[in-house]
C-alpha cells in the first residue's frame, strides 16, 4: 500500500501552517499515524515548534529550496519515511516559495512511485496579496494553478468586491480545483483528505514545467533561479524589548520585508512572546504553556534586506545583539536563501 501525501502550498504568510494543524487535529482525532514533513529555509524552523503540541511524528528540511538544491534530500527523506517510519499518511508543507509543480515532480520519481501517493495538492492564495507581489505573481499564479483544492484565505481582511476579484483570476488560472473561501484557512478536513484529487501526478502533460529550469555548475552553486532575489537571515536577540517601541517597530516595517517572525521577550507578554508579522499585518502572543520554552530568535525573509539596520532599529526597542550578530559571521543567509514558508492563524 503507497503512502497518501497531502502537499500544502501557498505564498509567504498566506495561512498553511494555520491549515496543517486543522488537518492534523483531524487525523489524530481519526487515531491515525500521521508524519508532518515541514520544508524550512534559514537555521529555525519555528513552525516546527508552534506545531509541537499535535499528536504527529515531525521530520524537517532545512536550509533547501525544495525544488533544487534539495532535491535529492527530499527524494532520500521522503524514502526514509515510508520505510521506516510507516506512517498512516504524509503531510507536507512546502516552503512558501516552492513550485508544486517540483515536488510533484519529486512524488513521482521512480524509487517513490510505489511507496508514496501524492493525493491532493491544497494552495492557500492569500486574498489580501494576491496581485500585490509583483516579484512573486508568476509563482503564486502557478500554486493556484495547479492545486487539486483551492483556500481564498484571509477574506475577513479584504471587501466583498476584491474578494469576488481573487476569486474570478484563480477561477482562470485553475478551471478544476474545488475552491472554497475561508477565515484563518477554516475547511472541513474532510474536504481535504476525503478528496481525491486529479491524475495530474501520473500524467505531466497538464504541466507546462521546463524541467530544466535551473542550471547547476559542477561546484553545486545554482544559476538562474527564480528565487534568488530573496533573502533570508535569521538573528538571535537577548534582553527584553520595550513593548510600546517594539510596536512601533512592527508598525513602521522595513522595505522589502515579507515574512518576519520569531519567539523573543517583550514587557508584559510573559513568558515569552511569539511573534507572526506579514505584509503589515502583524501578532504578539504570549507563549501557550503546551510550548516548551524556546531560544530567542527572529527569522526576517524579503528582498534586499538591511541586516544592519534591522539590529539596529531592533537595538533602540531594548533588544541586544552580540557584536556577531552585527558582524554577520554566524548569519545563515546569502542571496540563495529564500523563505521559511509557513505561516499560521496568528498574523492578522
Amino acid at each position: 500500500m503507497s503512502v497518501p501525501v497531502y502537499l500544502v502550498a501557498g505564498f509567504l504568510g498566506s495561512g498553511k501552517t494555520t491549515l496543517m494543524k486543522r488537518l492534523l487535529e483531524h487525523l489524530n482525532a481519526r487515531g491515525e499515524r500521521p508524519l508532518v514533513l515541514m520544508n524550512e529555509f534559514g537555521e529555525s524552523n519555528i513552525d516546527n515548534e508552534l506545531l509541537e503540541g499535535s499528536q504527529a511524528q515531525m521530520r524537517e528540511l532545512i536550509d533547501g529550496c525544495i525544488c533544487c538544491t534539495s532535491k535529492t534530500e527530499l527524494t532520500k527523506t521522503l524514502y526514509d519515511i515510508v520505510t521506516n517510519d510507516k506512517p498512516s499518511s504524509i503531510l507536507m508543507e512546502a516552503t512558501g516559495l516552492a513550485d508544486p509543480v517540483e515536488i510533484l515532480d519529486i512524488c513521482t520519481l521512480p524509487n517513490l512511485l510505489d511507496r508514496i501517493s501524492l493525493r491532493t495538492i491544497v494552495s492557500v492564495v492569500d486574498a489580501n496579496r494576491w496581485g500585490k507581489v509583483a516579484q512573486a505573481e508568476a509563482l503564486m499564479k502557478r500554486q493556484a494553478k495547479f492545486a487539486d483544492i483551492l483556500l481564498i484565505n484571509k477574506t475577513d481582511v479584504v471587501d466583498a468586491t476584491t474578494a469576488d476579484k481573487v476569486e474570478k483570476e484563480v477561477r482562470e488560472l485553475n478551471t478544476r480545483a474545488k475552491l472554497h473561501r475561508t477565515v484563518r484557512a477554516e475547511v472541513d478536513p474532510e474536504q481535504v483528505i476525503g478528496a481525491t484529487g486529479t491524475e495530474v501526478e501520473k500524467d505531466h502533460s497538464d504541466c507546462d514545467h521546463a524541467h530544466d529550469h535551473c542550471e547547476h555548475t559542477h561546484d553545486g552553486h545554482v544559476h538562474d533561479h527564480s528565487h534568488d532575489h530573496y533573502l533570508s537571515f535569521t538573528i538571535k536577540p537577548k534582553g527584553k524589548a520595550d513593548k510600546a517601541k517594539f510596536n512601533d517597530f512592527l508598525n513602521a516595517g522595513m522595505p522589502g520585508l515579507l515574512r518576519l517572525k520569531g519567539f523573543l521577550q517583550v514587557e508584559g507578554v510573559e513568558p515569552q512572546a511569539i511573534l507572526q508579522w506579514t505584509a503589515g499585518h502583524w501578532e504578539l502572543i504570549p507563549r501557550p504553556q503546551v510550548l516548551k520554552p524556546k531560544p530567542d530568535v527572529l527569522v526576517f525573509i524579503g528582498e534586499d534586506l538591511d541586516r544592519h539596520e534591522i539590529i539596529h532599529k531592533l537595538e533602540a526597542t531594548g533588544l541586544e545583539f552580540d557584536a556577531s550578530e552585527h558582524a554577520g559571521h554566524h548569519e545563515h543567509s546569502h542571496a540563495h536563501s529564500h523563505d521559511d514558508g509557513h505561516d499560521h492563524h496568528h498574523e492578522h
